[in-house]
């Protein structure tokens, strides 16, 4: 456990022990940063919160299955996207149609260009995007999910997956484009 402090172990194996307390003190913690990594899944606060309470439920009822080897923020965290692409599915089945990427739509969209972008800002795109898109983009590029794994939690096939990604990219490239073509035109 090694980004665990003696706080945080003891408190882990107080939370073992049933103890209340010290969990209220793990969430009082961790909150803050899961419940922004639950706001790059959903727009609404409201929503997002649901998705926390739930993440922490799971982590609660699920702590003694957690690996001292493993990083406990990292568990966390994957319990956490796993609530809110889990939410996202149950209230947004209709989101995702199996459109396949045509062959010649097989170009590779070089997303080399966020590198240079303000993180606000990213996210300010990343937020645009469609709901679904907006899901897989996240799981994939942000928290390093598989395809296969995005599908297991989408109830969506791994092609389904791909197609969202590759779409998200491309809305991103498009929309950051148009932003930076507008500003040169204001500048002129």
């Amino acid at each position: 456990m090694a980004e665990l402090d003696a706080q945080d172990i003891e408190w882990i194996e107080k939370c073992l022990k049933n103890d209340q307390v010290a969990f209220e003190r793990l969430y009082q913690k961790y909150s803050p940063w899961l419940y922004s990594v639950c706001l790059r899944y959903v727009s609404n606060k409201d929503d997002a919160q649901d998705i926390l309470q739930d993440s922490f439920i799971l982590i609660y009822n699920n702590l003694k299955q957690y690996s001292k080897e493993a990083s406990f923020r990292g568990w966390m965290k994957k319990i956490t996207v796993n609530c809110a692409l889990g939410s996202f599915r149950k209230k947004n089945a209709a989101v995702y149609t199996n459109s396949k990427v045509d062959a010649d739509e097989q170009i590779v969209i070089d997303l080399d260009f966020v590198n240079d972008m303000d993180v606000a800002e990213l996210h300010y795109f990343i937020d645009k995007l469609a709901p679904g898109r907006k899901q897989v983009f996240n799981a994939y590029v942000i928290e390093g999910f598989t395809h296969k794994e995005i599908a297991q939690q989408l109830g969506i096939a791994e092609g389904t997956s791909k197609s969202q990604l590759f779409d998200a990219k491309r809305e991103l490239k498009l929309a950051i484009d148009n932003k930076f073509a507008l500003a040169k035109t204001k500048d002129l």
